[in-house]
């Protein structure tokens, strides 16, 4: 019931947390105008036409949000939310929560079908009339560890994007930070999960690429 308590309440915080919304503010202060992005050799695409706004490094127009989101990495259909600054550490603490979460109920499961067999005997058949009477326990396990292999794929492209100094909307081919130690990688990930986000791509090069959508 407490990790569950503890789910429940990052499923909220980021659901109301803002996720980096970007004002005017925030505008690139190098650019006024389309000219200034020519003779600085930026890309027109810096300049957002909906937000009317010059975009930082690594912020993207959401469209579905409907806003310009600073260290964009992605919108969150699930959650119907943009994961971006404000709440990117926020949302990957979530995920390692719901992993504990998912083989806590594997590990309960797995001991109650244990528990219901026969002392001293385990056999097949056993086994398949038991899996017959407990099919709905059988499926949520499946369910389960299905949702364990989505979430193990989701964090490890998570921490090696957090690893380079980038997002998983920007990411970076840059070789220092691909030529980084696996020990110097989990040293990024653990100082921002306890410290939080720097500014991505610090100490990187001006030439970013990333896929439009």
């Amino acid at each position: 019931m407490f990790h569950f308590s503890l789910v429940i309440g990052l499923f909220c915080k980021v659901l109301t947390q803002d996720p980096g919304t970007m004002d005017r503010a925030d505008a690139d202060p190098r650019f006024s105008c389309i000219a200034d992005l020519v003779e600085n050799n930026q890309s027109p695409h810096r300049f957002c036409p909906y937000c009317e706004l010059f975009q930082p490094d690594f912020t993207k127009h959401c469209k579905l949000c409907d806003v310009c989101i600073k260290d964009y990495d992605h919108h969150c259909l699930f959650l119907n939310r943009c994961v971006g600054r404000g709440n990117h550490r926020l949302f990957i603490f979530f995920i390692l929560f719901m992993v504990i979460a998912h083989l806590l109920f594997v590990a309960t499961a797995t001991s109650y079908l244990y528990d219901k067999m026969p002392a001293g005997n385990h056999s097949l058949s056993l086994w398949l009339t038991l899996l017959g009477e407990e099919f709905w326990v059988v499926v949520m396990m499946v369910m389960n560890a299905l949702t364990l292999l989505w979430e193990a794929w989701l964090l490890t492209e998570q921490f090696d994007a957090v690893a380079t100094g980038t997002t998983t909307y920007f990411r970076q081919c840059e070789s220092k930070a691909r030529q980084r130690s696996l020990g110097q990688r989990w040293v990024k990930v653990l100082s921002f999960l306890l410290e939080g986000r720097r500014r991505v791509g610090s100490g990187q090069k001006e030439d970013k690429t990333s896929i439009d959508i």
